[in-house]
């Protein structure tokens, strides 16, 4: 009985805790991490995700890749882009012989594919996964179109903004946090994912030495630099839902990710954290962020 009275005291005093201030949300994800102290987001402009649909055999590639170079070169750091290497017939990696034997493949790539523009052929692209609403491939865009589905979106007040802090440790191990500031009223579920890119890996590629970077020969091509590589979806391709049933302006949630790298082949110099913030409902990628480690 005594207990029982104890027990009782104990949950009254508890209960009556309070905080004076809400506190923004921290929806998790990120382990023992520890929070980071945003400051104010002064950002006034919408970035723009761009995601390349790849292949180290791929002889169309290269062209789709300098294409997305060239726009970010002209536009700047409102632009993206992720290099999501595809498909057993262009990605797998060899088996024999020393050409092609890295593996860019990720169970994460392979679903966006799948349920983005699963009949789309390589090179195809999608900008901030707008809905081009042509069928089959309803987010597939081509080297021919893809800078101007860039420019008609750089314009835009972003709807949300964000902001994101990445760390790694001497263990190898990636803490992400990003703070998502509601700018405009929103109705839907939105979700945020959160990508680890590889950039400049040195490798092989198959190039027909037509509309790519005027730097390389046709051919296999032993030394081309594959940039901003889908290396893992730290929270899954889906991400994690944040928002649920819409959102006030001035609404904010800090949401984070952490990740341990144990393969001693990527080069922790050379990694990047991109993360964005989708609509559920429509798929589109309202804001996008990266931080190097």
């Amino acid at each position: 009985m005594k207990k029982i009275i104890f027990i009782l005291a104990l949950l009254l005093v508890f209960s009556c805790d309070y905080i004076d201030e809400p506190l923004t949300p921290e929806k998790g994800g990120a382990g023992d991490c520890v929070i980071p102290t945003f400051p104010i987001n002064t950002n006034t402009k919408r970035n723009v995700l761009v995601e390349d649909f790849t292949g180290h055999l791929c002889n169309n590639c290269p062209s789709a890749a300098y294409t997305i170079d060239t726009i970010k070169s002209n536009i700047g750091s409102q632009v993206i882009p992720v290099a999501i290497h595809v498909t057993a017939q262009f990605a797998a990696p060899k088996t024999s012989g020393t050409k092609y034997r890295t593996d860019f493949q990720t169970t994460g790539g392979d679903a966006i594919k799948l349920n983005f523009a699963p009949s789309a052929g390589l090179p195809s692209m999608m900008c901030s996964r707008i809905d081009t609403f042509s069928s089959p491939a309803k987010f597939n865009l081509s080297i021919y179109t893809i800078s101007s589905a860039v420019r008609q979106l750089i314009d835009d007040a972003p709807v949300v903004n964000m902001q994101i802090i990445s760390t790694i440790d001497a263990d190898n191990k990636i803490c992400a946090f990003t703070e998502v500031e509601v700018l405009q009223t929103l109705s839907d579920d939105h979700s945020i994912v959160y990508m680890l890119l590889e950039d400049s890996i040195v490798d092989w590629q198959l190039y027909n030495g037509s509309g790519g970077d005027p730097a390389y020969s046709s051919g296999d091509i032993s030394n081309y630099v594959h940039k901003h590589v889908l290396r893992e979806s730290m929270n899954g391709w889906e991400g994690n839902k944040i928002i649920e049933g819409g959102a006030t302006i001035g609404d904010k949630i800090i949401e984070g990710s952490s990740f341990e790298i144990t393969n001693s082949s990527w080069r922790t110099n050379h990694l990047e954290v991109v993360a964005f913030v989708y609509n559920n409902r429509t798929k589109e990628v309202m804001q996008a962020v990266k931080a190097k480690l």
